[in-house]
């Protein structure tokens, strides 16, 4: 955790709680002990049996035994499941995701598909199947190939199967996914929704003031712009995804002076983008405000001739 990032209390966590240590003897000890004051003071007990630790695969296994040891915990492998997310180390892996897919395979299988005509299917699949990776989609991004093989899935349900042989798809998934008034059937490409949450972590990490946001920001916007940064070795995939699609986002957010909190150099509160760009000068450390460019509600021309950018 950053020394000057938010601090994260009870309130960041639904069910289960996740403590972070450095498996230290003395750290250890700290934590078990926290633990034994909660139990006595809730008389609510933990189950040991139900509570897990995680290593890196490079740790020591002296560091394994001691954890073990002061903590009576089992250990496990990743992934794990929160809140329905797989929360995992390094890349993602289609093995992870295959919960989804069976849900939506189980939900396919509840149904007489035979009875259905093709508007009954059409309209399952657009208020039934697309809603159940909604909340994954939301808060990760699976491989592209499960978001494709979950588009297959329900393709094969609306067109439906005939002596356990799919039945010939007569238009592609991609041409049904348009508007019904362009010769589609309203549903939608998985890909495209999951690029839609993807833009708005983006827009809500840069528009709006959230616990997640403000630690993204501690993090790795301390010195610079959000805008100005590039990823770094040593990032997590998170941030590196965000920053993919910051440039697109980007183009969309206009920023209203107002009160005059906007970055003078880097938000773009001009309507023809960041005014950094525009100069050859580097301002990935300037924190200037658009209200330090104000002087009794009228612009100081003097300063914004010497700085701006002239054009």
């Amino acid at each position: 955790m950053e020394e000057r990032g938010p601090q994260i209390n009870h309130l960041g966590f639904a069910d289960d709680i996740i403590i972070f240590t450095s498996g230290r003897r003395q750290s250890l000890k700290l934590i078990m002990h926290t633990l034994a004051t909660y139990e006595r003071t809730s008389s609510q007990l933990i189950s040991k049996t139900k509570s897990h630790f995680f290593l890196h695969s490079n740790a020591f296994r002296t560091t394994c035994d001691r954890i073990r040891k002061y903590t009576g915990f089992q250990q496990k492998e990743t992934p794990i499941s929160y809140l329905g997310c797989p929360l995992l180390f390094g890349r993602s892996k289609n093995i992870y995701f295959s919960d989804i897919i069976n849900k939506v395979v189980n939900k396919i299988t509840g149904w007489q598909s035979k009875m259905l005509s093709y508007g009954g299917k059409a309209t399952l699949v657009k208020y039934v199947l697309q809603s159940l990776p909604i909340h994954i989609l939301s808060a990760t991004t699976p491989p592209s190939t499960i978001i494709m093989q979950i588009q297959q899935i329900m393709a094969d349900f609306f067109w439906g199967w005939r002596n356990d042989k799919r039945k010939y798809h007569w238009s592609s998934w991609k041409n049904l996914s348009l508007p019904c008034e362009e010769g589609g059937i309203g549903v939608k490409l998985m890909k495209d929704v999951c690029q839609a949450f993807q833009f708005k972590q983006w827009w809500v990490f840069r528009t709006k003031q959230t616990l997640w946001g403000e630690f993204l920001k501690a993090k790795y916007c301390q010195r610079s712009n959000p805008i100005s940064k590039k990823w770094d070795t040593g990032d997590s995939q998170a941030w590196r995804l965000m920053l993919r699609n910051k440039q697109t986002v980007e183009k969309h957010i206009l920023w209203k002076i107002r009160s005059g909190s906007s970055s003078f150099w880097w938000d773009n509160w001009l309507g023809v983008g960041p005014l950094a760009q525009f100069t050859t000068n580097s301002n990935r450390f300037n924190k200037d405000k658009v209200t330090d460019f104000i002087e009794d509600g009228q612009w100081n021309i003097r300063k914004v001739s010497q700085l701006a950018p002239q054009g």
